[in-house]
């Protein structure tokens, strides 16, 4: 659907603009796909592995309320999406939950559970650079530290966790019967080349040494030793990115839209927070991010506003559409708004005061 959708964009812009599409390729931030094209492939190597699977049912075994299991999942969504990233960590944790709900013979949980684990990787991944894209743009765009975006973001991090359990402890109660779990096959050869390699790429995304020569060595080593795991690699989303880049670039520059953006007061870090949240709910919170950053340096306040906007309407992250896709149930759309309307605009209020 996204890819449908930008595409369309692109071509609409490129009949309407026919002056722009030469600049095409200068308006696409070619680091940042870069750094995205290995951070896919690694984390799709871990999700492969199957580890992820079998350590997940360990948690959850012998566990029979609801709420604990609610938590416990929640809380492996929290963990795994900063480093694995949000969507992948929804690849490894959303068929295990809708297993669960067979188990329990209960379809309701699993998939108010499933929207949880939604809210959960979009808070969680908001931590580090790696986490998701649009923080890898920031994170490349400005050129920060790892340790310092990763202490820039901790304060909005903690809001998140502290309403997301919340939340979860409300929503969640009653007993179950004690869930039966049964784990993949995994391959912990495939995960300790996964770990090892997404380690020192990240070392070398920081330290700004190698990357392409890395990127080069990863392709390698999953081409000889793995190759299932370049054909399970998402490789539409970087076509996605790329296009998000192109499209949100030539609509910064239409003289409408610039001049009603310029119009707002954007030295104030509330106003570019909120923008940012409002932006993401329209064109979600990747491209709002690229867009709004056309206007404004202030990449705290842009970091702030489109992770707390990726939890509102379900565009608002792309996150939160493949979670949608993959349970493939009608009444995930309401159960979804139901509760992350009211997340976003309570965390949005709240972060307010913390930029």
């Amino acid at each position: 659907m996204f890819l449908l959708i930008f595409v369309t964009l692109t071509l609409i812009l490129s009949i309407l603009y026919p002056s722009e599409v030469t600049h095409y390729p200068k308006y696409v931030d070619w680091e940042t796909i870069l750094a995205l094209t290995g951070l896919l492939v690694v984390t799709t190597g871990i999700r492969e592995s199957g580890y992820l699977d079998f350590l997940s049912c360990k948690a959850i075994t012998h566990v029979k309320s609801k709420r604990v299991l609610a938590i416990i999942l929640v809380s492996i969504a929290l963990l795994l999406s900063p480093v694995l990233t949000n969507d992948v960590t929804l690849f490894v944790l959303v068929p295990l939950t809708t297993s669960l709900g067979d188990v329990l013979s209960d379809w309701d949980f699993a998939l108010k559970l499933v929207v949880f684990e939604s809210i959960a990787v979009n808070a969680g991944s908001a931590l580090t650079p790696i986490g998701n894209p649009q923080n890898l743009f920031i994170w490349h765009s400005w050129g920060v530290s790892f340790v310092t975006f990763v202490k820039a973001m901790m304060p909005l991090f903690a809001l998140l966790t502290a309403v997301l359990f919340i939340f979860t402890i409300l929503s969640f109660k009653g007993l179950a019967e004690e869930p039966k779990c049964i784990p993949k096959s995994h391959d912990r050869t495939l995960l300790w080349i996964s770990i090892t390699l997404l380690i020192i790429y990240v070392i070398t995304l920081e330290l700004k040494v190698y990357r392409e020569l890395f990127i080069i060595l990863i392709l390698s080593t999953y081409a000889i030793l793995r190759r299932e795991v370049l054909k399970h690699t998402d490789w539409t989303l970087l076509i996605i990115f790329i296009l998000m880049f192109i499209d949100f670039r030539v609509l910064s520059q239409v003289r409408t839209i610039s001049n009603a953006v310029e119009s707002l007061d954007l030295s104030s870090s509330k106003n570019v927070l909120i923008l940012s949240v409002l932006v993401s709910q329209v064109i979600s919170n990747v491209p709002a991010s690229i867009f709004v950053s056309k206007f404004t340096h202030n990449w705290l306040a842009i970091c702030y506003g489109v992770n707390i906007g990726g939890n509102g309407l379900i565009l608002g992250s792309l996150a939160n559409v493949i979670a949608m896709r993959l349970v493939k149930d009608k009444k995930f759309l309401k159960i979804f708004h139901k509760y992350s309307i009211p997340f976003m605009a309570i965390t949005a209020i709240l972060s307010v005061f913390l930029v």
